[in-house]
């Protein structure tokens, strides 16, 4: 998800817009994508 995140960021994406696909992520797949959704949220972060 971190890479995805980061092509998303890279693409124009902020960080709103990450936030509603991943709580969509998490609403069609409530167990991995919730664990994951934090680690996407770092992606943004540790690359700049």
């Amino acid at each position: 998800m971190a890479v995805h995140t980061q092509a998303a960021k890279d693409a124009g994406a902020g960080k709103e817009e990450i936030m509603e696909a991943l709580t969509v992520a998490v609403a069609l797949n409530a167990g991995a994508a919730l664990v994951y959704s934090a680690r996407a949220m770092d992606a943004p972060a540790s690359a700049t």
